[in-house]
C-alpha cells in the first residue's frame, strides 16, 4: 500500500468504529429506556393461563369451569407473594437508608431522601400502586413507598 491509500484506511477505520459507537450508543440508551414489563393483575394472569390451558389442552368447557376456580386461586397467591416481595424490597431500602443516614449531612440525608421518592416513583410507574399491603402503602410521613 502506498502512503495515500494507508491514511484512507485509518481514516475508513476511524469512521466505522465512530459509527459503531454511535449505533451501540444509540441502542443501549433505548434499551435502558424501556420500562420493565408490570407484573399482571389477578384477573389478567387467570385469563392468559385458563386461554393457554384451553389451547394446549384441548380443554371441554365443562373441564374449563371446573379449572377456573383453581387458577383463580393460584392467581391471587401469586399476587399476594408478589405484594409481599415489594414490601420486603421497600423495608430492606428503608433499613438501608436508615444506617446511610448516621453518616450523612443534613444535605445529604434530603437528597438521599429525594432519591428514595425517585426510586419508589419508578417502581409505581413501572409496577403500578401495589393493592391491599396492609398499609395504604404509605411511610409514616403519609408519602407513598413501594
Amino acid at each position: 500500500m502506498n502512503h495515500v491509500t494507508k491514511g484512507k484506511a485509518i481514516i475508513y477505520l476511524v469512521a466505522i468504529f465512530i459509527a459503531g459507537a454511535a449505533c451501540g450508543s444509540i441502542v443501549g440508551y433505548t434499551s435502558g429506556k424501556q420500562q420493565a414489563v408490570s407484573p399482571a393483575r389477578q384477573k389478567e394472569m387467570s385469563e392468559r393461563t385458563l386461554q393457554r390451558l384451553q389451547s394446549r389442552l384441548n380443554l371441554t368447557s365443562d373441564q374449563l369451569g371446573k379449572i377456573k376456580p383453581i387458577v383463580d386461586q393460584n392467581s391471587a397467591a401469586m399476587q399476594l407473594i408478589h405484594r409481599e416481595s415489594w414490601q420486603r424490597v421497600s423495608e430492606t431500602f428503608k433499613r438501608m437508608n436508615a444506617k446511610l443516614a448516621v453518616h450523612l449531612t443534613d444535605d445529604q440525608k434530603l437528597k438521599l431522601e429525594a432519591m428514595e421518592n425517585e426510586r419508589c416513583e419508578n417502581v409505581r410507574k413501572k409496577c403500578g400502586s401495589p393493592r391491599g399491603n396492609g398499609d395504604g402503602g404509605s411511610s409514616r410521613d403519609g408519602r407513598r413507598t413501594e
